[in-house]
């Protein structure tokens, strides 16, 4: 979806204003939802009192909390145990989490996560999104375009080697040695594996901790099942992060090995009754990215900022995709992802900034510093101290602030909403970092990075022109109406053309719609990307003479000084601390652990549970209450009692949609696909009494197998052991 090359906060910080998508999410389409964490009250943050609330925690497989484990639930899991939960979890590489349910490579994850490769298999005459999909044989599973799935394989810890390389170094050169070492480590993983690995170092405890994670790379992944737009997505924005829901929020792929089903013996066979209220259950997932450990300036600069001007723009592009939705039945479909995943980053986004807008939101951060750097005092003599990398911090946001949108509108492509000009600049961008050597790469273009590019470059997408010039258009004149019409870029870009005019002509002329021509000009070199005469490819040209210093800028001014006060920041936080607390989000794989548990809201109990009844109840014949046809005829063939939408304290956000919910067995009792209202400002904060992540009931999934499409060929593979 073109709305994510600007809006995911999955990988990076955006309160750092860290590029937000550093491993090509600004060239890549992904399909997925994103949370935040909850928030109603302001609980003490976890690294100022060093214990977590009950079901707090984002925790990395090698550093499980087993202690509290043991003592809370009677389960200690060993090692035999943690090893099957990471082979049996995916990571689908655009930003989701799924698992294996079977022996024979099915994966089980969201609909949301799958309904990119749904619109792009379908067309205007047969329009998938709305009557799902159901592949009865293998060989009507269909290759999703571009997507990958990972899985992890092993965790290394590397800290030493990256913290070597950075001593005595500060700005711009510190930057460059750890990033040099992170691709030379990286590159000596991967080895002869090519694209069948991918090696990512994962930093922790904000640059305290470095682990290398490899993972077995799948590029063959095919679409099984999708149900109906109107039941996978069913109470659309109303209903999105809240609760009661009734969503079979469902999606089934199949990962392939040299063109037959991945065979495994890690995978988590479905419990059929799921769990029962105050039952332990876990999540195994890949959270993206929380700023539980920002500074109080980053904090301030997410505030006053990057949310209030990304909630204004994302506001107007909502009605832009609106006006266009109206035109017509394909004008409709063809905007109908984009628009769901809009209206989600919006509310998302909104619940974020209040959060931050709260009383005692700051109090308590500012708090947390004070008595960190009180204790840090006392421990370290002056002398030895590093300096005040919280001022240091401080500083470089004052820069941020004042060329962010800058930033923003050209470097990350919000001035360029169009999937066209973001392959071109993807096609040049990549020309010239390729020529280099790979440790002095921009991240995204690293070789670990580049088997993915490729693939989401060579997917065949379908494009829509009139629906590209409508983006844009529009963009276009946000561009010059953010940056001002005598901007130095804005002048050069539009000369005498208006907006329409220039978005007609790159729509019109470009032949980058064409896969082939794709593939060609990404195995050319820097020469023929230099002088090729598509009208995207020059725009795109254009672009980078003005983006790559602004890239340049940010990561010596603001990015290398962020990482090097970070990582000072942490160690002493580390040293405080140690591995008793979790570190921040990373889309790395996870565990957290909590019980299947409702909540009070104002002063009435929710429970945990939402039923088939309760769907029937609420449905009308109108969107977004509206049920598909097949949902209609099967009413009278399904127990009302079934359990459907459930409620847990699992501490999660955007990254574990897809994720499964285990129990102490490792049966799969749940399907994660969102939070609840509360969760909505938790990227910062976390408070057990009211967040919850809402899941599937395994019940739910198999009712509809069985009873509305049927697919019983398919329950008979997840309920074999």
């Amino acid at each position: 979806m073109f709305f994510s090359m600007f809006f995911s906060m999955e990988t990076r910080r955006v309160g750092s204003g860290a590029p937000e998508d550093y491993d090509a999410g600004l060239f890549t389409r992904r399909g997925r939802r994103m949370w935040f964490r909850p928030f109603s009250s302001l609980p003490l943050l976890i690294v100022l009192s060093g214990m977590a609330s009950a079901s707090e925690g984002m925790w990395t497989l090698d550093n499980l909390p087993r202690e509290d484990l043991k003592r809370q639930y009677g389960f200690t899991p060993d090692d035999a145990w943690v090893d099957h939960v990471m082979q049996a979890t995916v990571r689908l590489a655009g930003g989701c989490t799924g698992s294996f349910v079977s022996g024979d490579g099915l994966v089980l994850t969201n609909h949301h996560c799958v309904i990119d490769c749904v619109q792009d298999l379908g067309s205007k005459d047969d329009d998938l999104v709305a009557r799902g999909v159901l592949a009865r044989q293998r060989n009507e599973e269909r290759q999703c375009p571009g997507m990958e799935v990972n899985r992890l394989e092993s965790i290394t810890d590397v800290s030493a080697r990256v913290q070597a390389r950075t001593v005595g170094l500060s700005g711009k050169p510190f930057n460059d040695a750890r990033q040099a070492e992170i691709a030379k480590i990286e590159a000596e993983c991967v080895n002869d594996a090519g694209a069948a690995a991918r090696c990512d170092i994962v930093s922790l405890y904000q640059g305290a901790r470095h682990h290398l994670y490899r993972y077995a790379r799948f590029q063959d992944v095919r679409l099984v099942f999708a149900p109906e737009y109107d039941v996978g997505f069913f109470g659309g924005d109303p209903d999105n992060f809240n609760f009661p829901r009734f969503n079979l929020d469902v999606g089934l792929l199949r990962v392939y090995a040299q063109d037959k089903p991945l065979q495994s013996e890690h995978y988590f066979p479905i419990r059929t009754a799921g769990a029962q209220p105050g039952e332990l259950v876990m999540t195994s997932g890949h959270p993206g990215s929380t700023d539980r450990l920002l500074t109080l300036a980053q904090l301030e600069t997410l505030r006053d900022t990057v949310l209030p001007f990304r909630l204004l723009y994302a506001a107007e592009l909502r009605g832009v995709l609106t006006q266009y939705r109206t035109q017509g039945v394909e004008q409709a479909r063809q905007g109908r992802t984009d628009l769901f995943g809009l209206e989600n980053e919006l509310k998302a986004r909104l619940g974020a900034h209040r959060a931050l807008l709260q009383p005692g939101a700051m109090s308590t951060r500012k708090t947390e510093e004070d008595t960190l750097r009180a204790w840090l005092s006392k421990r370290v003599s002056r002398a030895d101290q590093p300096g005040d990398p919280w001022a240091a911090i401080a500083t470089a946001q004052k820069h941020w602030r004042d060329r962010y949108i800058e930033y923003a509108m050209i470097e990350r492509n919000m001035g360029f909403v169009s999937q066209v000009v973001t392959w071109a600049r993807l096609l040049v961008r990549a020309a010239e970092e390729r020529a280099r050597p790979d440790g002095e790469r921009l991240r995204e273009f690293r070789d670990a990075n580049l088997p993915a590019l490729k693939a989401s470059l060579q997917a065949e997408t379908p494009v829509h022109p009139a629906y590209e010039k409508v983006k844009l258009e529009w963009s276009l004149t946000k561009l010059r109406e953010q940056l001002g019409a005598d901007h130095p870029f804005v002048r050069s870009l539009l000369g005498k053309q208006s907006p329409a005019d220039l978005a007609s002509a790159i729509v019109d002329g470009s032949a980058l719609g064409t896969a082939r021509l794709r593939q060609s000009l990404w195995e050319g070199d820097l020469e023929s990307i230099g002088t090729h005469d598509d009208p995207a490819i020059r725009l795109a040209r254009q672009i980078e003479a003005t983006a790559r210093p602004l890239r340049d800028w940010y990561e010596g001014a603001v990015l290398a000084v962020e990482e090097k006060g970070a990582e000072q920041i942490a160690e002493a936080r580390f040293a405080r601390f140690g591995t008793a607390v979790y570190p921040d989000a990373t889309f790395s794989l996870r565990l957290s652990h909590g019980v299947i548990r409702g909540w009070q809201e104002r002063g009435e109990a929710v429970a945990p549970f939402t039923t088939f009844a309760g769907l029937y109840a609420r449905a009308t014949d109108d969107a977004p209450y509206r049920l598909a046809p097949a949902w209609i005829d099967a009413q009278p063939r399904l127990d009302p009692d079934t359990r459907f939408n459930q409620v847990s304290t699992n501490d999660i956000i955007g990254g574990n949609s897809g994720s499964p919910l285990i129990n102490a067995a490792g049966e799969l009792v749940g399907l994660v696909f969102d939070g609840n209202i509360h969760s909505l400002g938790g990227d910062y904060f976390y408070d057990e009494s009211v967040n919850r992540a809402v899941s599937v009931h395994p019940l739910a999934i198999l009712a509809a197998l069985k009873t509305v499409y049927p697919a019983q060929h398919l329950i008979n593979e997840m309920t074999l052991r």
